[in-house]
């Protein structure tokens, strides 16, 4: 049996997913948001991370009262892709300098539940283009950005997914893919 590989993605309407809500683009989200990202990890007991996104993330996580994430991401192993040192301490943390996708490959047929991808725009593109991506969770936000990183780059082919739920919170898309086979 193999496990899957779930990127939950805060994104706006066109596409950028870089820095979400520093731009304040996420506006009305209500309790359904939590709800479904509560949903998502609930599954996961490993989480990818890229270096830029554990760097920012590792000063502010272990002092943050955003629940659930806060208690998940503090708890959930953590494997940050980084041929650098890691410069900060944030347990459970351990670096992989390996390449993510062979890497990836083989923690897929190991035993345990959902690995998550959080963030980590680079890390998710590499393992999308390699179809090790099994499942996105995305929240779209009713707002145009227009700069910062696509999620989307165009690198990784075409790739089919089937729509499993859709919901709202407050103007916000809750979207809930699974793989074809």
């Amino acid at each position: 049996m193999s496990r899957n590989v779930v990127l939950y993605e805060l994104m706006s309407l066109d596409g950028f997913a870089d820095d979400p809500g520093e731009g304040e683009w996420f506006g009305d989200a209500d309790e359904r948001f939590m709800g479904f990202l509560d949903e998502v990890i609930a599954k996961q007991d490993t989480v990818l991370l890229g270096r830029r996104t554990f760097d920012k993330w590792a000063p502010y996580w272990p002092t943050s009262t955003m629940q659930p994430f806060a208690d998940f991401i503090n708890t959930t192993p953590k494997l940050v892709f980084s041929s650098t040192d890691l410069g900060v301490a944030w347990s459970p943390s351990d670096q992989v300098r390996a390449a993510a996708a062979p890497f990836v490959t083989d923690l897929k047929r190991t035993d345990g539940g959902d690995i998550g991808i959080h963030g980590s725009l680079s890390l998710a593109r590499t393992l999308l283009a390699a179809q090790l991506v099994d499942e996105l969770r995305l929240v779209v936000a009713p707002s145009l950005d227009g700069r910062g990183k696509r999620l989307f780059d165009g690198d990784a082919g075409l790739q089919r997914f089937e729509l499993l739920t859709s919901e709202r919170s407050g103007g916000c898309l809750l979207l809930h893919y699974r793989r074809r086979s």
